[in-house]
């Protein structure tokens, strides 16, 4: 249990600071987030593509790194210990994607990189054309990128930045589509709850496991708070994504909606959770960019 920031009293378990418990919370995440600027001469590549030939470089390389970081199947979490994504859309720099490892993962760091080196000499596409890795930079938790070679261990997602003054009216987005199942069966208009049990489950797993617990306990507070908070209606459609799985040798469909919700009154209590599901992102199939939740002022480009 946090000291100072849940109580019980009379077999009830009392808020004292839900921001303050999550943030806590937070500190046992580390995460580790990169922009790999790239060079893919006669390959429009995408980022499913590039997660794809690094994983298979990884594979050759150690079998154990990539059955803890890849597949997950190896590690503490039982989830994969990365997130592969387009990059946010800079003309002076593109191609690009954003590489994001969580905990564990960071361990392997040596490997991991010497496999994106193996994965850009054996190639993209059907001709396996040869593409380089222009520059590497690290994000830091307001989001702005360090200098090429300018190198830390990560930060702890508790330090990660809302992109706005904390009441400031917002836009939660999902452009990539966001598959949040209950029972199996998508989510076509999520709520602001749905959000935050989506963020609390990506969270969960990262934790040591004496600290599942007080997220457990803490829980009902986070969705108190979110049924409180101020929303509009979840604007959106469906919007499915399909991809060639290497390992499986077939299409894979990916059924998730895009859209948004408007916070009138900022995320509230909750800011430090959404803030984390900046980098985490939310639902199914967050290891090749889906989820990904952007942040916009109500009437101003998003950030």
């Amino acid at each position: 249990m946090l000291p100072g920031t849940l109580c019980k009293a009379s077999g009830q378990v009392l808020a004292m600071d839900v921001e303050r418990s999550l943030r806590e919370l937070l500190a046992f995440v580390r995460v580790r987030p990169r922009r790999l600027s790239l060079a893919t001469p006669g390959v429009r590549a995408t980022a499913p593509m590039l997660r794809g030939v690094w994983g298979a470089a990884l594979r050759r390389l150690d079998e154990g790194a990539y059955e803890q970081v890849f597949t997950g199947r190896g590690s503490r979490t039982g989830l994969p210990g990365y997130i592969v994504r387009p990059a946010s859309p800079d003309p002076a720099d593109a191609p690009a994607v954003d590489w994001i490892l969580f905990g564990e993962a960071s361990d392997r760091e040596a490997v991991l990189l010497q496999a994106w080196r193996e994965a850009a000499a054996r190639g993209l596409g059907p001709e396996r054309r040869p593409f380089a890795i222009r520059a590497i930079r690290e994000y830091a938790p307001d989001g702005g990128l360090r200098a090429d070679g300018e190198s830390t261990e990560g930060w702890l997602l508790e330090d990660a930045s809302w992109p706005l003054p904390g009441a400031a009216p917002c836009r939660l987005t999902f452009d990539a589509p966001l598959r949040i199942l209950r029972q199996g069966r998508l989510t076509a208009a999520p709520t602001v709850a749905d959000l935050a049990v989506a963020a609390l489950r990506r969270v969960r797993p990262l934790l040591p496991a004496a600290e599942r617990s007080t997220l457990d306990v803490l829980r009902p507070l986070v969705l108190e708070a979110a049924r409180d908070l101020p929303a509009s209606p979840w604007r959106g459609q469906r919007l499915d994504l399909q991809r060639w799985s290497g390992s499986q040798k077939r299409e894979l469909e990916f059924r998730g909606v895009a859209g948004s919700i408007d916070l009138p009154d900022g995320p509230g209590r909750l800011q430090p959770l959404f803030a984390a599901g900046r980098w985490l992102h939310l639902g199914k199939a967050t290891t090749v960019g889906l989820g990904r939740l952007e942040v916009a002022a109500l009437g101003s480009p998003r950030l």
